[in-house]
């Protein structure tokens, strides 16, 4: 059986006949509190088969798995009389690095449009984002470098830090840590996003012609009027809100410098380094329009975050 078709429950049903457990830390520890008994079960076998492991690395003086992941994926495995049998591939090739950054930027503005008030540090968005998406990625994706780190991990940071790098996301410290939290260009392209319905990553192109995703540079298409850039914003709102009255001043203001805004991230007469750096600027004189922070407060507390997440649980990837 290819390791890349390769389906699990054979070895979950190894890991349950053959490994133990006397006790329950579920309830106590809550080391598991997220998962459903059954995937507790597995995942508490998984953690102490690792331990295990770890120990006789140790005694064995081993500290570093010396197989290579990409020759690994390629080999086979089977299952006989409560064993498993692996075989290395007769040939290899290369298989590239995963799923690469540019392919997760849209999906990473949707989670944080729908957890934008979820008390969150970096790394609890990376690591319940990759959860959310992992039934997509592929195996390479998994891979520890050698600093120890899941490859799909640092992809994610690499995307958060192209879409930092054009103002879509903004790196702040919160409650003495740090998060990453929306622009309101990151806002507008999520709730496009979130239109969609699903936790699907885009197909990817054979060339990328920005180090943006297709799905963002297209996303402003349709707010060419001060109307339709309204219309976005409320259709992830509860119906009957007051907040885009209310701040209609600040809002026109802000949508008067978006046209600059994607002007100057879709333009092909400046360098990668200018229209980082001119985007930035521009993104900076919008977070300074007066009360746009009350803005943001008013509008987070009017998105219809229940709703979406019901309609998104529908349309998950398995």
């Amino acid at each position: 059986m290819d390791i890349k078709n390769l389906k699990l429950d054979e070895i979950k049903r190894l890991l349950l006949r053959h490994i133990s457990v006397h006790g329950s830390p579920f309830q106590a520890e809550g080391l598991f509190e997220a998962e459903t008994n059954d995937d507790a079960e597995i995942s508490l076998r998984i953690d102490l088969l690792e331990r295990v492991l770890e120990l006789l690395r140790s005694e064995q003086k081993h500290f570093e798995n010396r197989l290579d992941f990409e020759i690994f994926v390629q080999g086979s495995i089977s299952f006989e009389a409560d064993s498993l049998h692996y075989n290395f591939p007769e040939t290899t090739r290369t298989l590239g690095s995963g799923t690469p950054p540019i392919k997760l930027q849209t999906k990473l503005l949707m989670f944080l449009l729908l957890h934008h008030r979820s008390a969150y540090r970096v790394f609890d968005i990376i690591d319940n984002f990759v959860k959310t998406v992992g039934g997509q990625l592929d195996p390479l994706d998994f891979k520890k470098t050698r600093t120890g780190v899941t490859r799909c991990f640092t992809n994610t940071r690499f995307a958060a830090n192209t879409l930092r790098d054009y103002g879509f996301i903004k790196f702040t410290h919160k409650e003495a840590y740090k998060t990453w939290v929306l622009s309101l260009p990151g806002f507008l392209v999520a709730s496009k996003v979130v239109a969609d319905g699903n936790w699907f990553l885009p197909q990817r192109e054979k060339i990328y012609q920005s180090d943006l995703h297709p799905e963002i540079h297209a996303a402003y298409e349709e707010l060419k009027t001060y109307d339709k850039f309204v219309e976005r914003l409320a259709a992830v709102c509860k119906p009957d809100i007051k907040v885009f009255k209310t701040f209609e001043p600040v809002l026109k203001k802000a949508y008067s410098l978006l046209g600059e805004y994607w002007h100057v991230i879709k333009t092909e007469d400046m360098t990668l380094k200018e229209r980082k750096k001119k985007s930035l600027e521009l993104i900076s004189e919008l977070e300074n329009v007066p009360k746009i922070e009350d803005f943001y407060k008013e509008f987070s507390a009017c998105i219809n975050v229940e709703n979406l997440l019901k309609s998104l649980h529908r349309n998950t990837p398995k």
